[in-house]
């Protein structure tokens, strides 16, 4: 038996996930063990599993990685840290009632919707689970569950309180950092030749209009579509930039500027907006710092949820090999 010692809200199992694909293996026989405790809560072995099966899948499809052909021990080691990690959630489940935090329907349908592009990719990843008629129950309590969390989280996170001193401080010593790049937005004509570019530049001059010009002339034929626009760009930091990149950040906002010669043609190209550097106001930077402070504090007020909850944990009843 053990008290949890480190509240984790999100566990950092992700990273051994990065090869393709593992096999759940079913566990070995003891399915009724109780492994928590919590109150009046027993949470069995065979329980935890189960949520682990969606747990994991939901983890996998999320990151794009395949579950199959992977290491049975990498495995086992998300299964172990999936014991602490459903305490923890238990706890904060069991805070967000005492709150009376309530989650929708219609919030579980959207969270569905985000994780499964049609009902045949929700079916396919059910059957995966193996777990027969319970599987898309358990599937819409776990994410319930997560979106109950993450409703808590946010209340807690509003609940603490920092000093106006150390937003400030902290704004003065990252404002730099948080600057916004230079930037320049840019609509381009692409043509295969030097002439060809010249003879757009001309009729470009005598009034045509760029971006009817651009889906008429340009080989670029992605921008072409949009009236030769590319978007925005930031100044590049390296030594080596590009033609292309020189002209337009010299250019003056809205005229005309090449052509200018890359790998792809000749382009003649117009900048439309011209975005210098600007580091945030303390007023505009506020709120996002205040939100970073809150949240390097949010673990400690999650320990303290957690020691105070009375939870234990029985990791040696939930250790047992794979078949």
């Amino acid at each position: 038996m053990r008290m949890i010692r480190h509240a984790r809200f999100a566990i950092a199992f992700g990273a051994l996930l990065c090869t393709p694909a593992l096999p759940l293996q079913a566990f070995a026989g003891g399915g009724s063990s109780v492994v928590i405790e919590l109150g009046d809560t027993k949470v069995t072995r065979s329980e935890v599993d189960d949520r682990f099966r969606i747990a994991v899948r939901l983890l996998a499809r999320r990151q794009g990685i395949s579950l199959a052909d992977q290491d049975p021990s990498v495995i086992a080691q998300l299964r172990e840290q999936y014991l602490d990690k459903y305490a923890t959630e238990l706890v904060m489940l069991k805070e967000a009632e005492h709150r009376q935090l309530e989650v929708s329907r219609e919030q579980v349908d959207k969270s569905l919707a985000e994780v499964f592009a049609s009902e045949s990719d929700e079916g396919a990843f059910l059957a995966d689970t193996e777990l027969g008629e319970s599987a898309p129950v358990l599937l819409r309590q776990v994410l319930r569950d997560e979106k109950t969390i993450e409703f808590l989280t946010e209340v807690m996170l509003k609940e603490i309180r920092i000093p106006p001193g150390d937003v400030i401080t902290l704004h003065h010593d990252v404002k730099d950092r948080l600057a916004t790049p230079e930037e320049v937005c840019v609509r381009h004509i692409q043509s295969e030749s030097v002439d060809a570019a010249n003879d757009v530049l001309a009729e470009l001059e005598r009034g045509a209009d760029f971006a009817e010009l651009a889906r008429l002339r340009s080989s670029d034929a992605a921008s072409a579509e949009n009236g030769g626009d590319l978007g925005c760009f930031e100044r590049s930091h390296s030594a080596a930039r590009s033609e292309f990149e020189k002209i337009a950040f010299a250019a003056e906002q809205g005229r005309l500027a090449g052509p200018v010669e890359s790998r792809f043609g000749h382009h003649v190209l117009i900048v439309y907006e011209h975005r210098m550097p600007r580091a945030p106001t303390l007023n505009e930077a506020y709120a996002q710092i205040e939100r970073d402070l809150a949240l390097e504090q949010l673990p400690q007020r999650l320990q303290a949820l957690v020691s105070n909850s009375g939870i234990s944990v029985y990791p040696e009843k939930f250790r047992v090999s794979a078949n």
